[in-house]
């Protein structure tokens, strides 16, 4: 008997796998880095105050980022399972579009 995975199953595990890779990490803690030093130092592009801090943010973006990514693969993990199934079935058809590179 062959088994066949639950779409599903596989959507949620696609989207952890490509949310989890380096290059959407990289992303995030890009757009988090950005955000806390504007909120540090909102006037920087006007060329008052000091200059973006370098290391200082580095840990705690670290760790933001992956409280983030975390969330978020919870929270898409909830929508995947909440679709119905004729939209699962798509969003999978298109995982695997993506993953052969097939448009």
């Amino acid at each position: 008997m062959v088994m066949v995975a639950d779409p599903s199953v596989t959507l949620e595990r696609k989207v952890r796998d490509r949310l989890r890779d380096d290059e959407s990490h990289r992303r995030v803690a890009a757009v988090l880095t950005e955000v806390a030093i504007e909120a540090i130092h909102p006037a920087r592009h006007l060329g008052l105050g000091r200059s973006a801090p370098g290391g200082m943010l580095e840990e705690p973006i670290e760790r933001a980022t992956q409280a983030a990514m975390e969330t978020l693969i919870a929270h898409l993990d909830d929508l995947v399972e909440s679709l119905p199934r004729p939209t699962i079935e798509q969003l999978a058809n298109e995982q695997l579009a993506a993953e052969f590179g097939l448009e």
